[in-house]
Formats: structure tokens, C-alpha cells, sequence
């Protein structure tokens, strides 16, 4: 399935600008609504008290003498007094219908009456001295903002209703300007954000730009390592390019002295066979020398192999089960010449690593200690922590002669033999050093506790969760 370019070439840049808007754009659009409904209910608020207090002076002067509503004193505001001038007041009987029957008006309401809502009106029926805030239509059609309560007055038992009534639409056209305004300024506010979430990602991201900038300079050969500082959070990626670059660089070097090895390995077995083939050539003579290369070509194969794969991410083998295996393996091998082989460590032991890499490693120790050994060898192995992550240490010790300390670092060497009369080729030690290293790892020498020869290795490893 070939991969959409589009989606997999997507700027780092937009994804995070884009997720900034999807949800900064709602949070304004909400703030805005918030910010317009509650100046509406403000505007409203200040608009309702001339009202409340025209309703309140009406309740005040007003009362029921000879079988008509009289008025000791009325409103003072002038559009009361002008016909149609959207500023209304009147005192009636309130029908089921919301029609108020008008016992005395303003002459602004010029013989007309004003209409509540009938829903609220029928909630005002049946409570006196209940209010009502609505809107309505004016005698003219014109929009009205009304404030009615139901009253007895003094001198009758039946309820009437006063209500006051404005013109609401220059207080609406204050609302809805600023509902634009505040629009407007959610708007700007938003290019604003966008703009500003821009440059800061640009800004964040600059380091991983400059780190890209880096790494095509190390794959153009400009540079051998990803060169600069940067913040905590991506350090360890640049440290990991950088052991990346390391380690495909060791991969080479180690590529090269094992052909070296190789080279070296074939040589005598070669001019042998050049030297027999001179005279009367000696079918076991040549056996030997062709076995002996080909176990040379197969051994520094599967070395380079190894090698290869010693920083390979995410793979782990059960170190426990290996090292059984090879301790109960040698045991019997060396059973003929008295060679008693104990371990300890515990089962839930894991070697990040190729196990097979791990057997060899040990193996080669093993045997080594088994060959030197007068009786008694030792396998140990254990997880400890250090500052670089969990180590798994494996040591094997045997009661041997050993060597002395300005020999551990001969011993190492590839090729070198500090005994002949032991067989063997010389490159046990230096393998499982060479194998070591690929893995980040160390082989150390020492004095065992048996008195002989003691070899610590310390590779990645862990404990399993049981």
C-alpha cells in the first residue's frame, strides 16, 4: 500500500497551530456570546428602572374614588404627555387574553391600551401583587419593554393591573452594536492568537529545525556528530543520533579488524597446505589445516554477525535459561576430568541483547575456566543498577593458577596465548571483550575467590516483573 505523501509530509508547524485554533476559536466564540448576554441583561437592567419606578409612583398615587381610578399625582416625564411617543402607562382590568381594559391611561397611549403576553398574563391573575417583565407590541407596532403588576387600591376589593411601557429599540441597537463590536474584537483577538501561536511554535520548534539542519550536515559529511545544545526535552534524541552515528561507525572499524582476523586465521593453515602440497601431501595434514580454516571463516562470520547486531533497540532474551543451559553443557563436557561447575542467580534474570550473543560471551568464559581450572568453577550472575540504566553482571571464577594483573590486559588482545600448552586459539577472551563492547558493555579481570582467575561482564540486562 503506497502511503498518502500528503498526510505523512504534514508540517509539525500546522498540526500544532491547527490544534491551538480547534480549540482557542470556540473558547473566544463563547466568551463573546458570554460577554454580549450579559451586557443585554445589563442594558435591560437600567432600561426596567424608570419603569419600576413609574409602576411604583403609580401604585403610590393611585386609588379608587366614586367608581373611577383618580390619580392624586401623575408621572412628571414629558412623553407621558405626548401622544405616541413610546413612553407609556396605564391602569386597567387585565382579560385572560392579556388585553387590559384601560381605566386610566397616559394620553401618550392616545385611546389605544397596551397587550401582555397571555401566558404571563394568567400567572398575574391569579396572584396579586405579582410583576412581569416582557416584551410586547406598542399601538403603533413598535417594540416595547413592559413592567405590569396586579394591585388592590384603596376603596375596591378587584385587582387591577399597572403597567409602564417604553420604546426597547435604541436599546437594542445598543446591544446588537456591541455584539458586533464584540465580534469584531474576538476576531482580531483570534488573528491575533493564530499570529502569536505561530511564532511561538516556530520559536519551540526552531531547536528541532537546527537538529534537522545537523543531521543533514553529518549525512552530507560536513560534520561527524550532531553538533549544539539543546533543551532537556530533545537532548536525548541528539544523544541517541549521536550513538547511533558511533556505533555505525564502530560497526565499520569492527568490520575491518575482523576481516584483519580472518586474514591472519587462514594465513598459516594456507602456507601449510602450500608447504604439503610441495611433496607427498598427507590427507590428514590437510584435513586438519582445511577444518581448522573453515572453523576460522565460520567463527569470525558469525563474530561480525554479532557484532552487528550488539545495539540492536528493543530485543531481550531470558539470561537465566541461557546460562543454565551452558553451566549444565560444560558440566558434562568437563565431567571426565573432574571439573565441578556451580551457579547462582536468581530466574527472572533478562539480557537486552541476541541471547546467542550472551551464550558465546559466557560460554567462551566457561570454557576458559574450565581449562584452567584445578577443580572448581563458578558462575554467578546478578542485575544492579547503574547511572546509565540496569546492568546485568555475570561472573565466572575458577581455582586455577590465574595470571598476574600486568597480564589481564595481554589476555585481551586478540591472538595472544599466555600458555601453548593449553589448546585453544587465543581469541576466546578478545570475543567475548569485542562482543562486550558492541553491547555497551565491559569484561574485566581479576582475582576470584577460588584463587584463581575471575571474569566480571557487565552487559544491558534487567529483571522481569513476575
Amino acid at each position: 500500500m503506497i502511503p498518502d505523501v500528503g498526510q505523512a509530509q504534514r508540517s509539525l508547524v500546522t498540526r500544532l497551530v491547527r490544534s491551538a485554533v480547534l480549540w482557542a476559536l470556540p473558547l473566544l466564540v463563547i466568551v463573546a456570546l458570554l460577554l454580549t448576554w450579559l451586557y443585554r441583561n445589563q442594558t435591560y437592567r437600567f432600561f426596567d428602572q424608570p419603569l419600576d419606578g413609574t409602576v411604583t409612583a403609580l401604585i403610590a398615587a393611585a386609588e379608587y374614588t366614586d367608581g373611577r381610578v383618580v390619580l392624586s399625582r401623575e408621572p412628571t416625564d414629558d412623553d407621558f404627555q405626548r401622544a405616541l411617543s413610546g413612553r407609556y402607562w396605564v391602569i386597567g382590568i387585565l382579560q385572560e387574553d392579556g388585553v387590559v381594559l384601560p381605566l386610566l391611561t397616559s394620553r401618550s397611549l392616545y385611546e389605544a391600551t397596551l397587550s401582555l403576553p397571555p401566558g404571563e398574563s394568567l400567572e398575574l391573575l391569579s396572584d396579586t401583587g405579582a410583576e412581569m417583565r416582557a416584551a410586547i407590541d406598542g399601538p403603533e407596532g413598535e417594540p416595547l419593554r413592559v413592567v405590569a403588576r396586579t394591585v388592590i387600591l384603596p376603596g375596591t376589593s378587584d385587582a387591577v393591573v399597572i403597567a409602564a411601557a417604553a420604546d426597547v429599540r435604541e436599546a437594542a441597537r445598543d446591544v446588537q452594536q456591541f455584539g458586533g463590536i464584540a465580534t469584531l474584537l474576538t476576531a482580531l483577538l483570534a488573528a491575533g492568537l493564530i499570529l502569536a501561536v505561530f511564532i511561538q511554535v516556530r520559536v519551540g520548534l526552531k531547536p528541532l529545525f537546527q537538529m534537522g539542519n545537523r543531521v543533514a550536515d553529518v549525512r552530507e559529511g560536513r560534520a561527524s556528530k550532531v553538533e549544539g545544545e539543546y533543551p532537556r526535552e530533545i537532548q536525548p534524541l541528539a544523544t541517541e543520533l549521536n550513538s547511533l552515528i558511533d556505533h555505525n561507525k564502530s560497526i565499520v572499524e569492527r568490520a575491518q579488524t575482523h576481516v584483519g582476523n580472518l586474514a591472519h586465521a587462514l594465513k598459516t593453515p594456507i602456507a601449510v597446505l602450500r608447504n604439503e602440497s610441495a611433496g607427498d601431501m598427507q590427507a590428514d595434514v590437510v584435513q586438519r589445516q582445511t577444518e581448522e580454516m573453515h572453523r576460522q571463516v565460520e567463527h569470525h562470520l558469525r563474530r561480525a554477525q554479532a557484532a552487528a547486531r550488539g545495539q540492536v533497540v528493543g530485543v531481550a532474551s531470558d539470561a537465566d535459561e541461557a546460562l543454565a543451559g551452558l553451566a549444565r553443557t560444560l558440566a558434562r563436557i568437563y565431567a571426565r576430568d573432574g571439573k565441578i561447575i556451580t551457579s547462582e542467580f536468581p530466574d527472572n534474570l533478562v539480557f537486552r541483547g541476541v541471547k546467542r550473543d550472551l551464550e558465546e560471551m559466557v560460554g567462551n568464559l566457561l570454557d576458559n575456566a574450565c581449562k584452567w581450572a584445578e577443580r572448581h568453577v563458578q558462575l554467578s550472575a546478578r542485575v544492579l543498577d547503574a547511572a546509565d540504566g540496569r546492568k546485568l553482571i555475570v561472573t565466572v571464577g575458577d581455582d586455577g593458577p590465574g595470571i598476574s594483573e600486568h597480564d589481564f590486559e595481554t589476555a585481551l588482545k586478540r591472538g595472544m596465548r599466555l600458555d601453548e600448552q593449553v589448546p585453544g586459539t587465543g581469541f576466546g577472551l578478545s570475543i567475548v571483550d569485542d562482543l562486550a563492547g558492541a553491547y555497551n558493555g565491559t569484561l574485566t579481570l581479576g582475582r576470584s575467590a577460588l584463587g584463581g582467575l575471575e571474569a566480571v561482564l557487565v552487559l544491558p540486562g534487567r529483571e522481569d516483573e513476575m
